[in-house]
């Protein structure tokens, strides 16, 4: 359905995702999960960089106060491979290549549909034993035999 044939409630709907990933409406939080899950798959990011949720007829544009979904644990081993938790309960296979820290240290990543998603504090730590310190300073993340440097982010990214 196009954008233009869609009926704008955002006036009604309020819905936030704090930047721990968890979903707000009202000031209330989000706990069902069949509620949750039906958000998160209805959740796109619109030309403009805004996310909305999209069901039937009706779009929603949310507030996002980083990014709409979280790293809650990993799971997996640098030998192999290395699994994201997600906050919604979804497991995506870590492309080490889209690591990266922004502000305050914060860890982030890409999921496969280019989605960013930002690592819970503890998440970051279970990481963080895995990483390494170069003779140049870097740090380096070694996956399945193949070394990573991780990359501050690009300033002005969403």
């Amino acid at each position: 359905m196009k954008h233009s044939e869609l009926r704008d409630v955002t006036d009604t709907c309020r819905i936030r995702i704090d930047k721990e990933g968890k979903w707000y409406y009202e000031g209330q939080e989000i706990v069902n999960p069949l509620v949750l899950l039906t958000f998160c798959n209805a959740l796109q990011k619109d030309d403009q960089g805004r996310y909305r949720i999209v069901l039937q007829s009706e779009v929603c544009y949310i507030d996002v106060e980083d990014t709409p979904f979280v790293v809650a644990s990993i799971r997996g081993d640098q030998k192999t491979e290395i699994l994201l938790l997600l906050n919604t309960g979804e497991v995506h296979k870590l492309d080490p290549e889209t690591l990266s820290v922004g502000e305050h240290n914060v860890m982030y990543c890409s999921l496969p549909d280019g989605m960013k998603v930002r690592f819970s504090r503890a998440a970051y730590y279970l990481l963080a034993l895995m990483m390494e310190e170069d003779e140049h300073g870097d740090i380096i993340l070694t996956v399945g035999g193949k070394s990573y440097k991780i990359l501050p982010a690009c300033s002005g990214e969403e």
